[in-house]
Order: C-alpha cells, then sequence, then structure tokens
C-alpha cells in the first residue's frame, strides 16, 4: 500500500510550502476578510460602528452603483466577443504561415500590444480619440467629409470606445492562446476530413472549433474576469482637458464597479461603503465563474 502524506518528507519542500501558504493568506485572504469585515461597519466621527447589511440596503438604491454594474456588463458585452472573433481570426491567419521564421515575427508582432502597459495604451487612444479634427480618427473621417465624432464626450459612443481599445489590445493573448490550440490538433483529422471531400468551411466548423473548446473556455472565462474588473481604461481616458466630461463620464457612461469602488474609497473616503461594494463585485464575479464552468466546461477530449 502507498504511503500517503499530506506533507512531504523534505524539510525543505515543508518549509517552501508554508511559505508560500503564509504569502498567500496575507496578501489575498488577509484583504478579503478585512474587506468583507468592513463592509458591516460604517464610521461615526472616529469610530467604526456595527451597521450589520445596512451598507448592502444601501446600494440596492443606490443609483450610481446600480448603473455601475449595468455598464460593467455592458463593457463585458462588448469587448469579449471582440478579443475572441480578432483573436481567433489572427490565430488561423498565423497558423497558415508556413515559414516558421515569418509566423514567430507575425506573432510577435501581435502579441506585442498585449505587453505594452496599460496606461501607455490607453493615453495613446486618448489622443486618438480627440474630438476635433486633432484626433486621428476624426482627421480620417474628415478626409470623406464626415464627424467629428465625440468618441469620449457621448453617452452613446464612450464605452464602445474603451471597449475597442481593449479587443486592440488583448486580441494578441488571445491570438496566442489560439494558436497553441490550432498546433495541437492532430494533422490526420484534417487529412481523413479532405479523403472525405470536406471542405475548407466544413473541416473548420466540425474539426477546428470543436476540438479548440478547451482553449476557447479558457480564453472566454479569462476574459470576462478581466473585463469586469476594467479600471485603467476609464480612469486615464475620461476626465481632463482633452474631455468635456468628468472621470467616469460623461453621465456616469463610463463608471464601472472597479472604478465606482475606487472614487468611494479614496476620493470620498468612504472605505465601508467600497468594501460592501467590492463584497458585490466578488459575488458577482464567482456567480459569473459558476456559470461559465457549469455551461463552457467541454464534455469531451481527443
Amino acid at each position: 500500500m502507498r504511503d500517503q502524506r499530506f506533507f512531504p518528507k523534505d524539510l525543505t519542500a515543508i518549509v517552501v510550502l508554508l511559505a508560500a501558504a503564509a504569502f498567500f493568506a496575507l496578501v489575498r485572504l488577509y484583504p478579503i476578510a478585512d474587506a468583507l469585515l468592513l463592509s458591516f461597519q460604517r464610521k461615526v466621527g472616529a469610530q467604526e460602528v456595527w451597521v450589520g447589511l445596512e451598507n448592502f440596503r444601501t446600494l440596492s438604491t443606490d443609483t450610481i452603483f446600480l448603473q455601475s454594474i449595468w455598464n460593467s456588463f455592458r463593457y463585458t458585452a462588448m469587448a469579449v466577443p471582440g478579443v475572441l472573433v480578432v483573436g481567433l481570426i489572427l490565430a488561423l491567419l498565423v497558423n497558415n504561415v508556413k515559414n516558421t521564421f515569418w509566423r514567430g515575427i507575425f506573432t510577435g508582432a501581435f502579441f506585442l500590444a498585449y505587453v505594452v502597459p496599460l496606461v501607455a495604451v490607453a493615453v495613446m487612444w486618448r489622443y486618438m480619440y480627440l474630438p476635433s479634427r486633432m484626433g486621428l480618427f476624426n482627421a480620417l473621417l474628415g478626409l470623406g467629409n464626415l464627424g467629428p465624432i465625440g468618441w469620449l464626450d457621448s453617452t452613446q459612443t464612450a464605452l464602445p470606445s474603451l471597449a475597442i481599445v481593449r479587443v486592440w489590445k488583448y486580441s494578441g493573448y488571445a491570438m496566442v492562446l489560439f494558436l497553441a490550440g490550432l498546433q495541437a490538433i492532430p494533422e490526420t483529422f484534417y487529412e481523413a476530413a479532405m479523403i472525405d471531400g470536406a471542405n475548407r468551411w466544413q473541416r473548420f466548423r466540425n474539426i477546428t472549433l470543436p476540438l479548440l473548446g478547451p482553449t476557447t473556455v479558457f480564453v472566454v472565462m479569462v476574459s470576462i474576469l478581466s473585463a469586469f474588473m476594467m479600471f485603467t481604461e476609464t480612469y486615464v481616458m475620461t476626465g481632463g482637458m482633452f474631455t468635456s466630461s468628468v472621470r467616469g463620464g460623461p453621465d456616469f457612461s463610463t463608471t464601472t464597479m472597479v472604478v465606482n469602488i475606487y472614487t468611494t474609497a479614496f476620493e470620498r473616503f468612504k472605505m465601508e461603503y467600497a468594501s460592501a461594494m467590492t463584497v458585490v463585485l466578488l459575488l458577482l464575479m464567482l456567480i459569473v465563474s459558476i456559470i461559465q464552468y457549469r455551461n463552457l466546461r467541454p464534455t469531451w477530449e481527443y
């Protein structure tokens, strides 16, 4: 009978595991527990007073918070499909490049956008979105006697404009994952399909898409959770001297949950109320993750 032990026999391995567990508890579990405890309190004067679910009852009628939830879902619904579609198309194109040198060049070029810091990306896109003819996109529209468009100054275009930035930045990351999934599909499947007379579309629909299932599930889950945590785009690209709206505007149309939590905690100094928002965000992300896992996980393997 095999000797099964919870801890390894080697003392060094035990020390490393305990140190890693302590670090995880310190930087992950403790802040979560502290935020949860703080969400049931409210500052009265210089003291923290236990108020139970009062903060959560206030959140249920807070129109800005409810709008931030809706904005987060809208932003995710706009950005994630774009990342998936563009990433898959780029992966298919790069995978068809037979020369390994040029395949590496194209892969690195498309992946470079993901490596660039998001703050730098947001600043660059903010200048391209300038409402006057100084902005790149409005200058291009001007060549056709169109526009200009107030990309970040309109409630109709502000959030979609931020979603476009995410699609541009994260499609290269999705491409690399899809490319790895494509190269893991055995060529014998395609050869057998070609012998049976399957055309390119039939091979893509009946072989490529199903066998990319595990990769697609991972990309979808990572993209959705990342989109829910969107903050930098709104913080950098809205408000300031180049736009007429305030940060998170116009009319709170780009205020997501994370942005709302930040402004509540560090600009309005309502830490307890912001902690309640954080708990709601955590619960929503857990629910979304469970739904994704139950409905998207593949039930087959090859």
